[in-house]
């Protein structure tokens, strides 16, 4: 699903590459209060996103909670760029690190579009006559 790539993308590119640069040089810039913002943001944009989905299949909310940490491993590689060339030794178990954020932004996110997948069935069913049809259609 793109937009949830997109969403993941913008999110780790503003929370982890442009945040991290508005503090000085010299202090440690990176790890961790940067990384539980994200954590907090990506589940409830996830929960938001997954809420407001055109159509509420269990498959579009799997997609979407799959492809947000996607978008953001992604842009932690932008921070990654910068890091190495300001420290040639930093980042030395990159693997690592990549999967384990990955681990643990799907997991935020899979927390968050749980929430919303079932915040929207039980709107949707809310008066048991089915999910909501707009008047116009």
């Amino acid at each position: 699903m793109a937009r949830g790539w997109l969403v993941g993308a913008m999110l780790g590119a503003a929370l982890l590459v442009v945040a991290p640069m508005l503090d000085t040089l010299d202090t440690n810039y990176l790890i961790p209060a940067h990384w539980r913002l994200l954590l907090v943001v990506a589940a409830v944009v996830s929960a938001l996103g997954v809420a407001t989905l055109p159509r509420v299949r269990l498959g579009d909310a799997l997609a979407w909670m799959a492809a947000m940490p996607a978008g953001i491993v992604c842009a932690f590689v932008l921070r990654v760029a910068i890091d190495v060339r300001h420290d040639r030794t930093d980042h030395n178990l990159l693997p690592f690190e990549l999967a384990i954020d990955f681990v643990a932004a799907l997991r935020s996110c899979a927390l968050g579009a749980a929430i919303g997948y079932v915040g929207r069935r039980l709107a949707d069913h809310s008066a048991g006559d089915g999910p909501w049809r707009p008047s116009w259609k």
